[in-house]
């Protein structure tokens, strides 16, 4: 019969059999949301302490923004960024700012705009923690999660609204984010200049997939293995560019976009990213238009070839 000196010894060992990692323990799991708000940015960042809204869309995605977030059950926002004044980016956030949600801080990058929705932004704003980002700013959200602010430096060093966009990196264990707002190419090179560790797992692309940002020199230090487009559907600006697509592909990189598979959930657990409900990813060129480029290609050199040969008959026939 076992004695009770032993049966404490067994019970002890199968607890420790039992104990979680401790990642779970020390809350380093964090889900980040990448809204679908058309053509704009809004990300999510949902962790086990503080909760973080990096932009908001245009005006008019701004129910999607406030329907998802009561989805999710938030009732608080402990930050807000706005990464810059353009209205595809702070404009759901005024309704945010107007809604029963509580937002604790707002952070911004200092520069004014004279638009309407820019004038209502920042008086909402005001009335709440208003903050000026810097880089190497460190803001913590967990015992293992962290926002690096990477750009911009105070005083701005761009009159462009685009870069000085502010860029954070989420650093969660071994994994990382890399939210880049609108920032081009100016921008990454300053970021680049400053010599800060850019390698991430994710890169939310900058200015929704333009050909004026992710220069190649940036992409090559990020090396990320999966990139977020944030753009709608038809958009006037023809984003994603092919361009910075092929870029991403070329780097080997998986690439998902709003525009192709809606809202993206992604988490981690410091050690492993995964995604939610199997997005789509953003092919080289759709198999459809492949085909027909080659048949159109086929046709054109038949062509050539015919009318050459007809010619040739010609001359030996005189």
């Amino acid at each position: 019969m076992i004695n009770k000196k032993a049966a404490f010894i067994l019970a002890v060992l199968i607890a420790v059999c039992f104990i979680p990692p401790a990642s779970s323990q020390t809350g380093a799991n964090v889900t980040v949301h990448f809204i679908d708000v058309g053509q704009g940015d809004s990300i999510f960042i949902d962790t086990q302490n503080r909760d973080v809204l990096i932009d908001g869309g245009s005006a008019s995605a701004s129910s999607a923004v406030l329907d998802y977030l009561e989805y999710l059950n938030i009732t608080r926002i402990h930050l807000m960024i706005a990464t810059h004044a353009h209205e595809d980016h702070i404009g759901g956030l005024v309704a945010v700012l107007n809604s029963a949600i509580t937002t604790d801080e707002v952070l911004v990058n200092n520069q004014t705009h004279t638009s309407v929705t820019y004038t209502n932004f920042i008086n909402l704003a005001q009335a709440h923690n208003l903050t000026v980002a810097q880089r190497g700013q460190t803001i913590t959200l967990t015992e293992t999660a962290n926002l690096t602010v990477l750009n911009p430096v105070q005083p701005l060093e761009f009159s462009n609204l685009n870069d000085n966009s502010i860029v954070v990196k989420l650093q969660v264990e071994n994994t990382s984010f890399l939210f880049t707002g609108d920032a081009e190419e100016d921008a990454e090179q300053s970021i680049i200049a400053a010599a800060v560790n850019l390698q991430s797992d994710v890169l939310k692309v900058g200015h929704h997939g333009s050909n004026t940002a992710t220069s190649q020199a940036f992409l090559d230090l990020v090396a990320p293995s999966y990139a977020i487009i944030s753009a709608g559907e038809n958009n006037s600006y023809g984003h994603p560019h092919n361009e910075t697509i092929q870029k991403l592909l070329t780097k080997g990189v998986t690439i998902y976009g709003t525009i192709t598979s809606e809202t993206i959930i992604t988490s981690t657990d410091g050690t492993t990213i995964t995604f939610q409900d199997d997005p789509q990813p953003i092919p080289e060129f759709p198999s459809n238009l492949t085909l027909t480029i080659l048949v159109i290609v086929t046709l054109l050199a038949v062509m050539v070839y015919r009318k050459k040969l007809q010619k040739l008959h010609t001359f030996l026939g005189s």
